[in-house]
């Protein structure tokens, strides 16, 4: 089992080598997409991994140290337009 703990009471419990990143790793390959030409965004521990494996990785204002600390470039909250905020930053939009 793996556990990532998102907000302070909660964890996901899922089975080993199962995570988001595993998950990114799966759909990039199918869809052809090499995995550094992907972008990941997180708010909360669960995300640790998909942030860390993603061509960029992207911690929400709102996100713990830890997170913060993991990714590429750290945008606004998720209330305060941080996705679009770091699409624009990475000139995506």
């Amino acid at each position: 089992m793996e556990s990532g703990r998102w907000p302070p009471d909660f964890s996901d419990l899922t089975a080993r080598g199962v995570n988001k990143a595993r998950g990114l790793e799966v759909v990039a390959a199918d869809r052809g997409i090499d995995i550094s030409e992907t972008m990941a965004f997180g708010d909360g521990g669960n995300d640790l991994p998909i942030v860390r494996r993603a061509g960029i990785g992207v911690a929400m204002g709102n996100a713990g140290e830890a997170l913060r600390r993991a990714a590429d470039y750290v945008t606004t909250s998720v209330d305060a337009d941080g996705v679009s905020n770091a699409l624009r930053h990475f000139g995506v939009i």
